[in-house]
């Protein structure tokens, strides 16, 4: 096997080894090699001790960043790559770093502690793949498994029953028996892990190019980080319809998890009312709300969630070309053509489904034309102004707001065009009427 190494990887190689150590790309990189994948981050394994390789890269920069477990990041021209000496772990009593390393000399003392066989290979442009665990077969079976026995690579780290599963999930591979019996009996460790660290696994797994047949093959495994979603796992019909959601959506974070999520508790399609004015102020349905408190105890961004659950929120509700302006008023472009394009991934095969797909397309395409346009959305949009209808007799105050969103709104669904002239008769008419 030959992998392409950029020159400043070559270099990093050269200079350990001119120094009298001995090195080896490591990790991910070599599984991509050898799964005919891009290349991801370089990671070097190497004989030479943390000083030592602060030494053999001085005329480079370098950053101390993992120095206690031997990890130094060193960066030569645009390249940065991660240098690791090779070390054996002690216990995890964390159930996440080991409490202890002790460097070593072998690297295949440095390949038994990883995790998974597809990442427990070494390559050397001279010498070769270093494959003591059967990991280039693995990938060629597209097979996950791990590194000795099992059970112990899940207790040393309970977050490696999720990274099982976001491989599945990037990768495409199955998991191997045993290795699958270790992650249920071990999942229970994940109580112990942060919420964070979590958080990070989920959403790598979510917007893969598998996902939905991951997640449709081993459920179970998601539903040790999730088990908010035990109702709908449970019901055939549907985590059938979730998975084909998960499947035609877009690799997107909020839009994979508002899918996700769409048709839990015990919900089908029922909408959510719908205020123009204030969409925020309305009660969540229950799948929405499920959602946000799931997005809650993982300590999410703010962003991600509220995009998330107001996509969940509106999944089931009405866009249309006579309401498009009053969504976009509502929730902006990027929102509403997230919730177009998650209701295009909802849809079922068969009855009118090519006629709804070829409505919702529509709506995308008019988002993307008034976008253009820069169409007027608000009340500041608007022709006129507050001092406008004033001048008309309008007392300040509360009466005032409700007549700009009176005239936003005829504007809005085309009823009245937004004209200086067509406004103020409208107002005019509006004022006398509530006389």
């Amino acid at each position: 096997m030959h992998i392409s190494l950029p020159e400043e990887a070559l270099l990093a190689l050269e200079l350990l080894e001119r120094a009298g150590h001995e090195a080896w790309l490591v990790g991910g990189s070599v599984r991509d090699a050898c799964l005919g994948r891009p290349l991801g981050d370089l990671d070097l394994a190497t004989s030479a001790r943390p000083d030592e390789m602060e030494r053999v890269f001085s005329g480079h920069k370098t950053y101390a960043t993992g120095l206690k477990h031997g990890t130094l990041t060193v960066r030569i021209k645009r390249v940065t790559m991660e240098v690791t000496t090779y070390r054996v772990d002690g216990e995890y009593t964390d159930r996440r770093h080991p409490d202890q390393v002790r460097f070593v000399r072998d690297i295949r003392e440095d390949l038994a502690r990883r995790d998974f066989t597809c990442n427990a290979m070494a390559w050397h442009p001279n010498r070769g793949l270093l494959d003591p665990y059967g990991g280039q077969a693995d990938c060629e079976s597209r097979l996950l498994r791990a590194v000795g026995e099992a059970g112990k690579r899940f207790e040393e780290d309970a977050l490696r029953v999720l990274r099982a599963l976001r491989f599945a999930c990037q990768l495409g591979f199955g998991i191997e028996d045993n290795t699958w019996r270790a992650m249920m009996d071990k999942g229970a460790g994940l109580k112990s892990v942060s919420a964070e660290r979590v958080a990070t696994e989920l959403n790598r797994a979510l917007v893969s190019e598998h996902t939905a047949w991951a997640l449709g093959k081993y459920p179970r495994a998601l539903l040790l980080a999730l088990p908010e979603l035990e109702e709908v796992c449970a019901d055939p019909t549907a985590w059938a319809r979730t998975l084909n959601t998960l499947q035609r959506a877009p690799r997107d974070l909020p839009i994979r998890w508002a899918a996700l999520f769409a048709r839990s508790a015990g919900e089908d399609a029922r909408q959510a009312a719908f205020d123009w004015r204030d969409p925020g102020k309305m009660p969540l349905r229950p799948a929405a709300a499920l959602l946000d408190v799931c997005l809650k105890r993982l300590k999410q961004p703010g962003a991600l969630r509220e995009q998330a659950v107001q996509l969940a929120q509106f999944v089931h509700s009405e866009l249309n070309m006579g309401n498009l302006r009053l969504w976009l008023s509502a929730l902006g472009y990027e929102a509403v053509t997230r919730l177009l394009r998650l209701q295009l991934a909802g849809l079922e095969g068969g009855g009118n489904a090519d006629d709804e797909t070829t409505r919702l397309q529509g709506l995308l395409e008019e988002t993307e034309r008034l976008k253009a346009l820069n169409v007027p959305l608000h009340i500041r949009d608007l022709a006129v102004d507050g001092q406008d209808l004033m001048a008309l007799g309008y007392p300040e105050g509360r009466e005032l707001g409700l007549a700009l969103e009176q005239l936003l709104e005829e504007v809005l669904t085309g009823r009245t065009e937004n004209e200086r002239a067509a406004l103020l008769q409208l107002a005019g008419r509006m004022l006398e009427g509530n006389r």
